[in-house]
């Protein structure tokens, strides 16, 4: 090998030393930061911000708010006294019905020929009885016509002085036979037959009254707002199987639990608005609450069941532009503080039953024991602890 061909051998060998012992030196500083991620800076922790309130000076009212629906004022459920089976519907919902109509009937076919057989014996105990009577006044005038001639002809005889005490005394015996058959026939007819016609009497009506409870009647003028009944069904007594309403006068109906009840009273106004408009607000005033809260009905009987509230609507139809059966939210003041210091009622503290708020005075807080009157939604109102214009600080 030439000089000069080692010499450059040797030179690339050097500078592979070179480039491989600089890989193996340790990163400065600044390439290290280079090189590393950013670490993440630690958030400083935020102290919460309790909301505060000022005692203020209002009115404090408190409400009740439910829901009902428009219903007529009269309305009864329809129901038969028996159990049968359908006949015949002469009726279909919505349909007009009149005070006295059967709306629906049981199959009745053999009571029906009882009653034409009862009537008739009716019909033949009346004229027996009739007949009688005539009879007897007619037994009676003649009774009393033979009297008559039998004084007539005493007096005669008892006058002639060519009477024997003989003839005397025998028409004084047709005198008194005279007067015994007038008194007989003055007791009138046979009381037998006065029983027989009572008795048909009581047969008539207890098949009409049979007939009756196997029929769904109309109690009054109105419309038929549901029937459930198709012939050949079989029907339980006194399940409601229809209503009629009189729909000519609407309120408002509602059925509420015990504890709304409570809250409410007979007379007392409301507000509300129909669900479909709820922009309008309209009045009305609670016409009944069901027993015990009011005058309703006690449920002891069928009639009685209807244990709705019922609320009387100022406005008409046509103006509170309402229909039967719209749903209403009702709105009804139950109770009232004016002009006195309140608290919306978060503000107010409860620890083990006593009552408490935190009242702000410049840099410190204090409790302070408050005692309420009228628990509105949005409002407390407050008898004592606090004064208004107070700052009260929140949970």
């Amino acid at each position: 090998m030439s000089t000069s061909k080692l010499m450059k051998a040797v030179s690339a060998g050097i500078a592979a030393m070179l480039l491989g012992g600089c890989a193996l030196m340790p990163a400065t500083r600044s390439e290290q930061s280079a090189a590393e991620p950013t670490p993440t800076p630690i958030p400083t922790a935020q102290i919460a911000v309790k909301p505060t309130y000022t005692v203020q000076r209002g009115d404090v009212v408190k409400t009740a708010t439910f829901s009902g629906r428009i219903s007529p004022e009269q309305e009864e459920a329809l129901y038969f006294r028996t159990d049968g089976r359908i006949r015949s519907v002469y009726f279909k919902r919505n349909e007009m019905v009149k005070q006295g109509d059967v709306i629906a009937e049981y199959e009745i076919d053999a009571l029906e020929r009882e009653l034409t057989a009862a009537e008739l014996e009716l019909e033949r105990a009346q004229v027996t009885l009739d007949e009688a009577l005539r009879n007897q006044e007619l037994d009676q005038r003649a009774a009393q016509a033979r009297l008559e001639r039998a004084q007539i002809t005493l007096v005669g005889v008892d006058s002639n002085p060519d009477s024997t005490r003989a003839e005397v005394a025998a028409m004084q015996k047709d005198v008194e036979l005279a007067q015994i058959e007038l008194d007989r026939l003055s007791a009138g007819v046979s009381p037998l037959l006065q029983n027989d016609l009572t008795r048909a009497q009581y047969a008539v009506e207890k098949l009409k009254q049979e007939i009756t409870e196997a029929q769904i009647i109309a109690p009054f003028d109105g419309i038929l707002l549901s029937l459930s009944l198709v012939p050949g069904q079989a029907v339980a007594g006194y399940a409601s199987v229809a209503s009629v309403a009189d729909d000519s006068t609407m309120e408002i109906s509602a059925d509420l639990l015990s504890n709304q009840l409570e809250l409410l009273a007979e007379g007392i106004p409301v507000t509300f608005v129909l669900s479909a408009r709820p922009g309008q607000t309209l009045h009305g005033t609670i016409r009944r609450l069901p027993y015990p809260y009011g005058t309703g009905g006690s449920g002891q009987t069928i009639e009685e069941k209807d244990k709705s509230t019922r609320i009387v609507i100022e406005e008409p139809a046509d103006v509170g532009g309402y229909a039967l059966g719209d749903l209403v939210r009702v709105t009804a003041e139950v109770e009232r503080a004016e002009n006195v210091l309140w608290l919306p009622p978060q503000a107010i503290r409860n620890f083990n039953g006593r009552l408490f708020a935190v009242v702000q005075d410049g840099d410190v807080q204090r409790r302070v024991d408050v005692r309420i009157g009228v628990e509105a939604e949005d409002r407390v109102e407050i008898l004592e602890g606090i004064e208004e214009g107070q700052t009260i600080v929140g949970p």
